[in-house]
């Protein structure tokens, strides 16, 4: 298996079940630690920094004035944001992932993450 060329720590925000994508990180090399949706992120990256939040929640939430990506880069400034996408392009999908440092389609694979982790986010200096 190959190994990350540089470790990350990465919380993973992830509607459905996150072990799958935490076992794959883990097999490249990385940290990984999951967050059940928006609240649990935003609750957990106060409290601890990561390199990347890899992200398929995005969007604006009703009554907020900002996207889920603007509030993870208020409450983690210099952390990567990295989006996936389980299903095809849609236009909602399309806007909030724009905002993203890198983004992934589905299915995950080691070859796409390492990818994203190595050279996409190369300019981003993590």
């Amino acid at each position: 298996m190959c190994m990350a060329t540089q470790r990350k720590t990465i919380l993973v925000v992830h509607s459905g079940d996150p072990a799958d994508i935490r076992r794959l990180l883990g097999t490249l090399g990385h940290i990984a630690v999951s967050a059940s949706g928006r609240r649990a992120a935003l609750k957990v990256l106060c409290t601890v920094r990561f390199d990347i939040v890899l992200t398929s929640v995005g969007g604006t939430q009703p009554g907020s004035d900002c996207s889920f990506v603007q509030e993870l880069r208020l409450a983690a400034p210099g952390t990567a944001v990295v989006g996936f996408r389980q299903h095809g392009p849609d236009a909602a999908n399309d806007a909030w992932m724009k905002e993203c440092d890198a983004t992934i389609r589905a299915p995950l694979s080691s070859s796409r993450l390492q990818w994203a982790l190595d050279f996409e986010l190369r300019y981003f200096g993590n």
